[in-house]
């Protein structure tokens, strides 16, 4: 008989590629919902405890996704900021070279999430490969390294976050509404950050950071 468990990660059954320059969040949620799962719980399970609401390990993404870690490396943007082991660190430039060319770097991510490959995308812009993914790159890029940066809420976003402080909502509860319930792609860090220190000065008495957090 065999008394060995079964191993926690499994392919799903609808297998998604991911898209060049897409971002894991984006990824996770599109994967849930083609398999009829929620994608708060799709990416909590990935993360498992104690880290719930972090980053999951590249190996576990890819072994529930039913690609290799190399395939989702090359194709998300901010894979390299997942867990992994024994996974290089990836060199980057000295300096960035789209730094006064934010535009350029947008224009060709764009391209990249409808599908344009990176050799396409090096031709057409006259770059080379490298040049292009490290343009995936440069949202996520500071001045020394490759790191998760906190995605600013501003605008409607801000007003939506509002709206679920104000229903007494804390910073996960709103965290998983908007990944499961709306289109915006916010990591929880961001959502804390948010509450802690970028909230509207003239919010309401006793909605304080500790009270939503």
């Amino acid at each position: 008989m065999n008394s060995e468990l079964p191993p926690r990660f499994a392919p799903l059954p609808v297998r998604l590629s991911p898209c060049l320059g897409e971002s894991t969040n984006s990824y996770i949620r599109r994967l849930a919902r083609a398999n009829h799962l929620q994608p708060s719980f799709l990416h909590c399970y990935l993360c498992g405890p104690p880290q719930w609401f972090g980053r999951p390990l590249l190996e576990h993404l890819a072994t529930t996704a039913g690609h290799s870690p190399e395939a989702l490396e090359q194709a998300l943007v901010d894979a390299n900021s997942l867990g992994g082991t024994n996974r290089p660190r990836r060199r980057l430039p000295r300096r960035n070279p789209f730094a006064w060319r934010q535009d350029l770097a947008h224009r060709i991510a764009q391209e990249a999430l409808k599908g344009t490959q990176i050799r396409t995308l090096a031709k057409r812009h006259n770059l080379r490969c490298w040049d292009v993914r490290l343009a995936l790159e440069v949202p996520r890029l500071t001045t020394a390294e490759t790191s998760q940066l906190t995605d600013p809420i501003t605008g409607e976003l801000a007003d939506l976050v509002e709206g679920m402080i104000g229903r007494k909502l804390n910073g996960r509860q709103i965290w998983t509404e908007l990944m499961d319930h709306h289109d915006y792609l916010v990591t929880y860090d961001s959502i804390r950050h948010y509450i802690r220190y970028t909230r509207p000065l003239s919010r309401p008495k006793g909605s304080g950071p500790g009270s939503v957090l």
